[in-house]
C-alpha cells in the first residue's frame, strides 16, 4: 500500500467583449447571444455548415460511445484496454464538463485519475510514465487481467480565524492511497499526480490565442518578471502537458481508455506487464483517423456556457479581483483569431480569466514521489470561465487539480508561492467586500 499526502505543512471589463457586435462581424452564432458562449457545455461555439455538422454529430457520438474489449462479437467501436480507467469520455467529462470529485472519504471516483510520471531532465520534453506502470495507474482491466489496483482518498478537516470579522475559514487536506499493486511497488522517484478531468468547454478558443499574447507582449512580460512564471510546453492540461486539444484528446485515448490512434500506436500497458501486452488488439489503429478528427473538433467546438448576471452587478467584484492581483495571472481577456463563415480570419477578444502560463502555487500545492518527497510543482492558471455555470448545476462543485477545493474560496486559500501575496490581501478583506468577491466570481 502506498500512502501519498497533499496538504498544508501548517494551519495557517468582464464577460466576452463587444459579443453583439462580433456575433454580427464574423456570422458564427451558434444561437441569439454571443458566438463565444452558451447556455450549457455540449452546445457549439458557431454555427456550421452541413459537412461540418455530420463531423460533429459523429464526434459527439464517439465521445458518448462505451468502448468494448478488443474481440467483442457484433461490436464496431472495440479495443478497450486491455488497462483502463474509463469506458468512455463522457464517463469523466459529461456534456464536455469536468469531472466529478471526491465528495467524502472512499473509492477515488473515475474521474479522479493519478498520473505517474518520471522527472526528466530534457525541459518541454514529453515526460515518461513509472517504469511498471506507465503514465496512469489504471485501476479497471478487462476481464482477463488484473487491474494495476486501486485509489481511495481520505481528508483531514481544518479550520481557521483568520479572517478580520472573526469568521472561520475551512479546508480539507486530501491523502491518497494506493492499494493492491498487482505489479509490484512504484519506482521512488515516480511523481504521483492526483488530476480531475477538467472542464474541456471553451478549448478550441484557447486554441486560437496567438502564442505572442501567451509569451510575447508587454503585460505578459511584466508578469513573467514579477511573478517568474515560466514558458509551457503546451496550453491544455493542470500544467499545461499538451501542446494542442489533439494531443490532450489522444493521450486520454491511450493512457486512461486503452484505446490507439495513428498518433499514439501504443496503449499504457508496459514492458513488465506481460499479461496486458499479450491481449488482443482492436483495430490498428483502434480510434480510425476519421473518428479521431471527430472527436478533436467536437471538443474544439465546445461553448462556454453563459453568465445571466448583469453587468452593473459585476462591477464591484471585478474591480476587487484586480485590486487583490487575481487578475495578474487569471487576466480577464485574451485576443484570438477566428475564422469566419467565409473562411476569412478575423481578431477577437475573449474572456477566459487565464494567461495560460505555468505558476508556482506554493509547496502546499506540489505533487509528491513515491518516496513520499514533494517535487516542484507548476500550474497552469486555470481558466475561470463558466465557473458560475458549474456553481448553478453542480451538485457538488469542486476546484483545483483534483478536487480538493469545494468552493472558490478554498480554491483562493489554497494559493500560495507566487500567488500568496494575493491570498493575503483576500484574507484581509472584511466580510461584505469578501462576500461581494465570492458571489461575482460565481457570475464568471
Amino acid at each position: 500500500m502506498l500512502s501519498v499526502r497533499s496538504g498544508l505543512a501548517s494551519v495557517i471589463r468582464v464577460g466576452v467583449v463587444g459579443l453583439a457586435g462580433l456575433c454580427a462581424q464574423l456570422q458564427i452564432c451558434a444561437a441569439p447571444g454571443s458566438p463565444l458562449a452558451s447556455d450549457g457545455p455540449s452546445a457549439l461555439s458557431r454555427s456550421i455548415g452541413k459537412p461540418e455538422s455530420a463531423q460533429l454529430a459523429l464526434g459527439e457520438s464517439v465521445f458518448n460511445t462505451v468502448w468494448v474489449p478488443a474481440g467483442t462479437p457484433g461490436a464496431a467501436r472495440r479495443g478497450l484496454g486491455p488497462l483502463f480507467n474509463a469506458a468512455s469520455c463522457a464517463a469523466c467529462h459529461v456534456n464536455g464538463g469536468q469531472g466529478n470529485g471526491p465528495v467524502v472519504d472512499g473509492p477515488a471516483p473515475i474521474a479522479l485519475v493519478i498520473q505517474l510520471e518520471t522527472p526528466s531532465a530534457h525541459t518541454g520534453a514529453e515526460a515518461d510514465g513509472d517504469p511498471v506502470y506507465g503514465h496512469v495507474y489504471n485501476t479497471s482491466a478487462v476481464q482477463v487481467i488484473q487491474p494495476e489496483g486501486a485509489v481511495t482518498v481520505r481528508y483531514q478537516e481544518i479550520e481557521g480565524r483568520y479572517y478580520p470579522d472573526g469568521i472561520r475559514w475551512h479546508m480539507r487536506v486530501p491523502r491518497y492511497r494506493l492499494t493492491g499493486l498487482t505489479r509490484g511497488r512504484l519506482a521512488a522517484q515516480t511523481v504521483i499526480k492526483p488530476r480531475i478531468a477538467p472542464a474541456l468547454f471553451g478549448g478550441g478558443l484557447l486554441e486560437a490565442v496567438p502564442g505572442s499574447a501567451i509569451g510575447g507582449d508587454a503585460q505578459t512580460a511584466a508578469a513573467a518578471d514579477r511573478y517568474r512564471t515560466a514558458p509551457m510546453r503546451g496550453r491544455f492540461g493542470w500544467q499545461g502537458e499538451s501542446l494542442s486539444i489533439r494531443e490532450q484528446v489522444t493521450k486520454a485515448l491511450s493512457r486512461e481508455m486503452g484505446l490507439t490512434t495513428a498518433d499514439r500506436s501504443d496503449d499504457d500497458c508496459t514492458a513488465a506487464e506481460a499479461d496486458c501486452l499479450h491481449e488482443p488488439s482492436g483495430n490498428v489503429p483502434e480510434v480510425s483517423g476519421e473518428l479521431l478528427d471527430a472527436i478533436v473538433a467536437y471538443v474544439r467546438t465546445l461553448a462556454v456556457p453563459t453568465s445571466p448576471v448583469r453587468p452593473e452587478r459585476r462591477a464591484a467584484g471585478a474591480e476587487l479581483f484586480a485590486s487583490l492581483g487575481c487578475a495578474d495571472c487569471h487576466r480577464p481577456e485574451l485576443p484570438v483569431e477566428l475564422t469566419d463563415a467565409t473562411g476569412t480570419k478575423r481578431a477577437a477578444v475573449i474572456a477566459p480569466y487565464t494567461d495560460l502560463r505555468l505558476h508556482d502555487l506554493g509547496i502546499e500545492m506540489a505533487d509528491e514521489n513515491a518516496a513520499g518527497e514533494r517535487v516542484p510543482s507548476r500550474w497552469r492558471t486555470a481558466p475561470l470561465w463558466g465557473l458560475g455555470y458549474r456553481m448553478r448545476t453542480e451538485s457538488h462543485p469542486m476546484f483545483l487539480h483534483d478536487g480538493r477545493a469545494r468552493s472558490p474560496e478554498e480554491a483562493i486559500l489554497w494559493h500560495t508561492g507566487e500567488a500568496a501575496e494575493a491570498r493575503r490581501k483576500f484574507m484581509d478583506l472584511w466580510g461584505r467586500p469578501r462576500e461581494t468577491l465570492l458571489r461575482w466570481l460565481e457570475t464568471l
